[in-house]
């Protein structure tokens, strides 16, 4: 006779309440051995039994047989009973055992598949949302793209005339025309028909609205030492333009919805309109910013002007404290960037261009008439 360890077996069967009587089994040689409790016993030969997967992914294990009596059926109530129950049984159950664990595995594997694709699903749309935030600079280009050119015309008007409206512009003028003369030169090609002007404030700022529209503060026009200088400030702010930064801008605080209508044309001038305070607002991320400052060097090469008039302007800004000098709160000159702007410079070798046929003495003084 062969003792094995007992383990606990949920049993249902005639005479048992519904949901079935927790009873203590073992394997004694080929018998099962149950006891139900208050002295009734019942043995059960291997014979007899029948070995199923049931539960709800047929990962439990359930015995039927039938007595005298009527039918019964079992299963093991927990997994450590399961485990005694594979450990213990007779080699005579072995084979519908191993088909019980064939059936059990494929389940598993089906349940694992398809708690994946639940997963999936349910991290679909968070997985969309991550996308759109990790590729939202090519999202927001690709939109910008789609956009004619007339509606950036449109939206940069809009934005001139509420500026007009609110603080003045200067239209035409010494300073107007020499702006016009320098920034023509570094636009020249270009898709956009620019119109240039100048605003009375003594913050340190100038920016380029999409379209082409550029507005200087007579306060950086002050701070210039040069016409070099101004002219890498210029060349910066147009390569905003011609790379549709502050249209992209525009864009990424926009709804989706308003997006896809511009995108296929559908927005009418309202969409702008509601758009063009957000504009005077914007800000560039890093990546703008070096762009822009890659891309104003080459204007400036191109355009025979010295490059190191950016360089020394953004140099002497990140130096200066106490004034108001909203160009860097717009375009933040950090360490690294001025760097980077150093080394590009540089690595381009010395420009033999030509001074710009400017006298900076006299245009400070048009600069102290207009601000009077």
């Amino acid at each position: 006779m062969r003792n094995s360890v007992s383990f606990n077996l949920l049993v249902f069967g005639p005479g048992l309440p519904g949901a079935g009587q927790k009873s203590q089994a073992l394997f004694i040689d080929e018998s099962l051995e149950l006891d139900l409790g208050d002295g009734w016993r019942q043995t059960v030969t291997s014979a007899s039994l029948t070995v199923q997967a049931g539960g709800f992914n047929d990962q439990q294990l359930m015995l039927h047989w039938t007595s005298s009596n009527g039918k019964w059926s079992a299963m093991t109530a927990e997994v450590a009973d399961k485990q005694t129950f594979l450990t213990a049984a007779p080699p005579a159950l072995g084979p519908q055992l191993a088909q019980w664990q064939k059936k059990a595995k494929a389940v598993e594997r089906r349940f694992r598949i398809g708690a994946g694709v639940i997963g999936l699903l349910v991290a679909l749309p968070f997985l969309l949302i991550g996308a759109l935030i990790w590729q939202a600079p090519t999202l927001m280009g690709w939109v910008a793209n789609k956009i004619p050119s007339s509606l950036e015309d449109d939206l940069g008007r809009m934005s001139t005339a509420q500026i007009k409206a609110t603080s003045g512009l200067i239209e035409d003028g010494e300073l107007v025309d020499m702006i016009s003369t320098v920034g023509g030169r570094l636009t020249q090609g270009s898709r956009y028909k620019y119109h240039w002007y100048v605003i009375k404030d003594d913050t340190i700022n100038a920016f380029a609205m999409p379209g082409g529209y550029v507005v200087v503060h007579t306060g950086l026009l002050k701070s210039a030492s040069s016409a070099e200088e101004l002219a890498g400030v210029l060349a910066h702010e147009v390569q905003h333009v011609e790379l549709r930064h502050s249209l992209q801008q525009i864009i990424n605080q926009l709804s989706w919805t308003v997006i896809m209508s511009l995108a296929v044309g559908g927005a009418d001038s309202s969409v702008w309109a509601g758009a063009t305070q957000q504009l005077l607002q914007l800000s560039f991320g890093r990546e703008q910013e070096s762009q822009a400052d890659v891309a104003g060097l080459a204007a400036l090469r191109r355009a025979n002007i010295n490059p190191q008039g950016m360089l020394s302007f953004f140099e002497k800004l990140s130096k200066q404290e106490g004034t108001t000098i909203e160009l860097l709160s717009t375009h933040p000159a950090s360490a690294n960037r001025l760097e980077t702007l150093r080394l590009a410079v540089n690595a381009g070798g010395v420009t033999p261009a030509p001074a710009l046929p400017y006298d900076w003495s006299k245009i400070k003084l048009a600069i102290d008439a207009t601000v009077k």
